[in-house]
């Protein structure tokens, strides 16, 4: 493959994986392996370079030039990354901080459940070094590294270990050139893999993403650097971007830092020769040189720091919460996660986001991201070691100027620049979180299972005012039909009839468009077309569902329904496909209220609002006996309604509410006990039907297509933990 081609053929491979996860979820399914493989490999490599590029470029300096190098190159390093953290804060200061968790879990505590638990002493001194390493412990595995590399220093003769680190962080480097030619086979199935999961508004605050990141690291690299090197350096503006420019043109082609080194040395050795040193200080200066880019390659790869900017957008995203001791914390432990190559970033994520208590998808989001991102992320790298390289090597023959006339021009052109990247990155703002009310209600049908219907010729006929049986499909209320005779009914007509009730997010409901939608009409469309029959969809009401069932008014009922003693006696049950806990929406600054059953009870003028449903009343007088109850028929009213304490639901159609009402959360208190089993229900004596729709689903699961239909409808993804 022509390495020039590359960053084209990446483009091309995210537009067909796009194209593919809209229109062939089978397809979709056959590339996963390919996109996870591609994660792995890219990852696999990292802890292996991290600890071999440390001890090498630390090990093989001797104890006197290292504390000399030390100490003229610190202060180098720190302009490096608070400049580039300055930056990236005042970019991630765009996004909106989400307050409060929409769904607090008191009945799933664990201790070290969530990333957050591990405290900051245990991410940088590990009791047990190997662990660090399984776990992935990033800054650990840094910290360790740096202490070696400088105990070495201090070793006799390291010779053949400095040679078989340098085997090993060649061979890594080599890896990632084979490993970044899968590019866009990995890009197209990861894309695929996801694109049906990120509703319109969520790319919309991606693309938000991108472009600040592609901007930002733009400004930094052709801009800032090398004129904060015109600041304090004999050198000019032009005479720096004439030296880096083929260091760049390489790096943007290959998308790896590492292939600019040997151009960054040459341009840093012509700019030394402003020093005028004499014939033997000339390799004195190599050898600096050379030290300070095996150095900063793991240490000035900032481009990897702009994943602190991804991870403030990816709990925006996700709609999740940071806490306030995280976002001080933040910066810090970005800087000592993403030290390494431009890959390592990849592990950082994975890291830093099981820290923040980010859903495990926020790593491939990562990586979808990275195919556009990377190139701007490896061009700010780029300037930075030619930025630490030049910087140091004239620092340490004492040869800085200060010239006041380049920082005022410096710092009015990058102030201009970020006020105009601000001003794009607030446009994020509009963002809609997931799984909310707003964005189920301008969610529609995947284009590929609406080109399936059409294919098919599947019509889905409106619920109508009345519940009455269509006379092609009509049977005696006395007679009661087989399964067999079920299924030979649905074949001989070619009508698959669906009970629904269209008031259940994220299950059946009605969008912006009045049209039905969710996750339960989306799988009876795709039912639909296995059976290779029309579709039609029957209304009924919550206390008339069981009696429609016996007098066969329709095949299947779907809306989120449960599974209960008297179901499983009277009706025919699929088998269940979704388990969720009981919650409570309630007022966020009254969270601690509704933590357990025992809290709960102690409040004696409770009033709780219940849906008007013959499952959840009875439930709800169980469990809160002590509680005034207020049947409403539905929750859409529930701000206004002063004396209701709080509403009682399911965990996920609970937190799409809470999300969507300004202050609420939805609580799982402990102790409670209470777990609803989803399942679809059929007429009585109905085994076959049932069987047969069971093997389906499971053929359904195997291909991926659960999973996928889970993750867009249903998957919570802001949960918090309490203990």
């Amino acid at each position: 493959m022509n390495s020039k081609l590359l960053p084209l053929l990446v483009l091309i491979g995210g537009a067909l994986g796009i194209s593919i996860g809209s229109f062939s979820p089978a397809l979709t399914a056959f590339l996963q392996p390919f996109g996870d493989a591609y994660i792995r490999l890219m990852e696999v490599v990292v802890l292996p370079y991290l600890i071999s590029s440390l001890l090498l470029g630390l090990g093989r300096l001797s104890p006197a030039t290292a504390l000399t190098l030390f100490r003229k190159s610190w202060p180098v390093y720190l302009l490096l990354w608070g400049v580039t953290f300055a930056f990236l804060i005042v970019a991630a200061s765009t996004v909106p901080l989400v307050g409060t968790a929409t769904v607090v879990d008191f009945s799933a505590s664990l201790p070290d459940e969530k990333g957050s638990a591990v405290s900051l002493v245990e991410l940088l001194i590990p009791d047990n070094f190997f662990e660090a390493l399984s776990q992935n412990y990033i800054p650990s595995v840094v910290l360790m590294g740096v202490i070696f590399g400088i105990a070495i220093q201090h070793s006799v003769k390291p010779t053949p270990l400095l040679d078989m680190l340098t085997i090993i962080r060649n061979a890594c480097v080599r890896i990632w050139g084979w490993i970044v030619y899968l590019a866009p086979v990995g890009v197209c199935a990861l894309f695929a893999e996801s694109i049906g999961s990120v509703s319109l508004t969520g790319f919309a605050a991606l693309s938000i993403y991108i472009a600040v990141v592609m901007l930002s690291s733009l400004v930094l690299a052709l801009w800032v650097f090398p004129m904060l090197l015109t600041v304090f350096l004999p050198l000019t503006y032009r005479e720096i971007m004439s030296g880096l420019r083929d260091a760049f043109m390489v790096a943007v082609v290959t998308s790896l830092s590492v292939a600019s080194l040997p151009l960054i040395q040459q341009a840093t050795q012509k700019f030394a020769r402003k020093l005028n040193e004499n014939e033997g200080e000339e390799q004195q200066q190599k050898e600096i040189i050379e030290t300070t880019l095996s150095v900063s390659y793991p240490l000035a790869q900032i481009g990897n720091f702009f994943i602190l900017v991804f991870l403030v957008y990816a709990a925006y995203y996700y709609y999740l919460p940071i806490e306030k001791q995280q976002l001080l914390e933040l910066p810090f432990v970005t800087l000592i996660s993403s030290i390494g190559s431009p890959t390592s970033s990849i592990g950082a994520v994975t890291f830093m986001a099981d820290w923040l208590g980010l859903p495990a998808g926020t790593t491939d989001l990562y990586v979808e991201t990275m195919a556009i991102t990377r190139y701007g992320q490896v061009i700010t790298s780029v300037s930075a070691f030619a930025f630490v390289a030049t910087a140091i090597t004239f620092v340490f023959h004492g040869k800085v100027r200060f010239n006041p006339r380049a920082l005022v021009v410096t710092l009015a052109v990058s102030g201009a620049a970020f006020a105009g990247i601000w001003a794009i990155g607030s446009l994020g703002g509009t963002h809609v979180p997931l799984h909310s009310e707003v964005s189920y209600k301008a969610a529609g049908l995947p284009d590929y299972v609406q080109q399936l219907s059409d294919a098919n010729r599947l019509a889905t006929v409106e619920p109508a005012a009345e519940t009455e049986t269509p006379p092609e499909t009509a049977v005696p209320e006395t007679e009661e039909l087989s399964a067999r005779n079920t299924i030979d009914r649905i074949e001989t007509t070619s009508v698959l009839r669906v009970g629904i009730n269209p008031n259940v997010m994220p299950f059946a409901y009605r969008n912006n468009d009045g049209r039905l939608v969710g996750y339960d009409v989306e799988l009876m469309y795709r039912f639909a077309q296995s059976m290779n029959v029309r579709l039609e969809f029957i209304p009924y009401d919550w206390q008339n569902l069981a009696d429609d069932l016996k007098q066969q008014k329709f095949d299947i009922a779907v809306g989120g329904l449960y599974i209960t003693d008297e179901r499983l006696n009277t009706l025919t049950v699929s088998e269940p496909y979704f388990e969720s806990p009981l919650a409570l929406i309630v007022k966020s600054d009254r969270v601690d209220e509704f933590k357990s059953k025992s809290v709960i009870s102690q409040n004696k003028d409770l009033t709780i609002a219940v849906f008007d449903d013959p499952v959840l009343i009875p439930l709800a007088k169980r469990t809160f006996p002590s509680a005034k109850l207020r049947v409403l028929p539905d929750y859409s009213k529930l701000q206004e309604l002063e004396d209701v304490d709080a509403a009682l639901w399911t965990r996920e159609q609970a937190r799409a509410l809470a999300i969507s009402l300004d202050g609420y959360s939805a609580v799982v208190p402990e102790n409670t006990a209470s777990r609803f089993l989803f399942a679809y229900l059929m007429p009585p004596s109905s085994p076959g039907l049932a069987a047969y729709f069971d093997y389906w689903m499971d053929l359904s699961r195997k291909a991926g297509v659960i999973q996928d239909m889970h993750r867009r409808w249903i998957s919570p993804v802001n949960t918090v933990t309490t203990d």
